[in-house]
């Protein structure tokens, strides 16, 4: 139901008129935009994401066909104390990169690149790996097996032949 409602008013000689427009009681859809992650992990109010990146844009080298790289996000919608954020930033800035691991056919390899990036957003922890891979070969699938926090071990297929 739709309700307008007009007032008129007249001061010294100039009329005013003013519209008010009431939309509906019912609460609209609206839509969202959202961004698609390569992969989206989502548990207990936590989220972890994985972007492929242009290797390009992250090392130096002759060979880009070498290496893969990805970026790796989690977000945490709960504020953690002072001690807990402290330990957050020591293990996103120095030891995630040793929980991460690619699966290349039967062959794990670890990154040869870790880069913890910083953000405005202290909810929003995010880095970029990048992994040397065999000649020809893309990664099958990124092992994470978290040393810190909750999210124990988590394996994100890539290839969608992957099982």
């Amino acid at each position: 139901m739709r309700k307008k409602f007009f007032l008129k008013l007249s001061l010294s000689g100039w009329l005013c008129t003013i519209f008010f427009h009431q939309g509906c009681h019912q609460p609209e859809a609206v839509k969202k935009d959202h961004f698609r992650h390569l992969a989206e992990i989502h548990k207990n109010g936590l989220v972890l994401y994985v972007d492929k990146v242009d290797s390009r844009q992250v090392i130096k080298s002759d060979n880009y066909d070498a290496f893969s790289s990805y970026k790796i996000g989690f977000v945490d919608s709960m504020p953690a104390n002072k001690k807990m954020q402290q330990e957050q930033a020591v293990y996103f800035d120095y030891r995630m990169g040793n929980d991460w691991k690619a699966v290349i056919g039967s062959d794990s390899v670890a990154p040869v690149y870790f880069q913890p990036a910083t953000g405005l957003n202290k909810m929003i922890k995010e880095a970029i790996l990048v992994f040397e891979l065999p000649a020809g070969k893309q990664p099958d699938a990124l092992v994470y097996n978290d040393s810190f926090g909750d999210w124990q071990k988590q394996i994100i297929a890539l290839n969608q032949n992957f099982k």
